[in-house]
């Protein structure tokens, strides 16, 4: 196993690895974390992206010809956080409160606070078998992210590597606040197909659809066996093209993707507070998206609305944290069978 940092020197990048001598720069860090086949790397300074995930010397990820490209998104994975996805007309309202952000989208706000800001790197560890580091981010008055959600908490999320799985543990931390954080947590992660899009084939083990209208769901839920969505089973993606929310996720089944062509499958385990999935699967473009979230798009306005089940809105009260995590596995298709 070999732990890595690299630091940019203008167009320049220079590997500075375990055991050699460290060099500082004032460009921005990217950690490389390597375990068997498997390297994954992060740009803390960039939303805490893991913009890069390599399996056997195969990138699975979209990534920039410029890392300054990073920050945003739109490569690698970003992390959608305190609302995933889209808040309908960029506001909404919490405990008789309305609050205001900037339209990003149409008249709509998407994708959270956090993808752009610089995190801190708080710990890293490697040993034999694993690898990873945390980063934290404070929302603190001074910041633009207070200013636009001014609860006073902070965010960390632990990143690890594995022989054949990159896990991402959230935690938010309202140890020292004085009112409830209202939030949902979703990694957005741009997948390369690996071959053929006819030979790509999905399984979303949901139990609903969530009827929306241009990306924003209505709260009404629909068996997904009913629906044109359903993905139970393995669905090839060659015509399946989608933008949806998916409700009814569990942590026993994981939605995953078989890469026919490459012999790969991912899947993308979460635990129990993850009960939605977006999939997006656009016509003609070389990448899609499989994205777990804690809460529906738009919770934020759905919960105002009492909808609760079907928004999944995420409350840490003062004194509280709140964690949970998503892994993406990578392994053989069809997967090897153990005697």
């Amino acid at each position: 196993m070999k732990i890595c940092l690299f630091v940019l020197l203008g167009l320049l990048s220079v590997s500075v690895c375990e055991g050699a001598e460290k060099t500082s720069s004032q460009g921005e860090s990217v950690y490389q974390k390597t375990v068997g086949e498997l390297t994954v790397k992060i740009l803390p300074n960039s939303g805490c992206n893991v913009f890069s995930i390599q399996y056997k010397g195969q990138e699975l990820l979209k990534t920039p010809a410029d890392l300054k490209e990073v920050a945003g998104f739109m490569y690698g994975t970003p992390i959608l956080y305190p609302s995933p996805n889209r808040i309908r007309n960029a506001e909404f309202e919490y405990k008789g409160k309305k609050y205001s952000f900037p339209a990003n989208h149409e008249n709509n706000f998407i994708h959270g606070l956090v993808h752009s800001s610089q995190w801190k790197v708080t710990k890293e560890w490697a040993e034999s078998q694993r690898a990873g580091l945390v980063c934290e981010l404070e929302f603190a008055p001074g910041s633009q992210r207070y200013s636009l959600f001014p609860f006073r908490h902070s965010i960390q999320v632990a990143i690890e590597v594995s022989q054949d799985n990159v896990t991402w543990k959230y935690t938010v931390d309202n140890q020292k606040g004085k009112e409830s954080v209202p939030f949902g947590f979703a990694l957005h992660p741009w997948i390369l197909y690996q071959g053929k899009r006819e030979s790509t084939f999905l399984t979303v083990p949901a139990t609903h659809w969530m009827e929306s209208f241009n990306q924003l769901p209505t709260g009404k839920l629909i068996p997904v066996t009913q629906t044109k969505y359903d993905a139970t089973s393995p669905i090839s993606l060659k015509e399946f093209v989608i933008d949806d929310v998916y409700f009814g996720m569990s942590a026993e089944k994981p939605a995953s993707v078989d890469f026919r062509d490459a012999n790969l499958k991912l899947s993308f385990g979460a635990t129990e507070d993850f009960t939605h999935l977006v999939v997006y699967t656009p016509k003609d473009e070389p990448w899609f998206c499989i994205e777990n979230q804690t809460s529906a798009t738009d919770a934020h306005n759905l919960f105002n609305k009492g909808i609760e089940r079907a928004s999944h809105l995420q409350v840490v009260k003062p004194g509280e944290t709140k964690s949970g995590s998503v892994s993406l596995g990578i392994q053989p298709y069809p997967p090897t069978k153990t005697i």
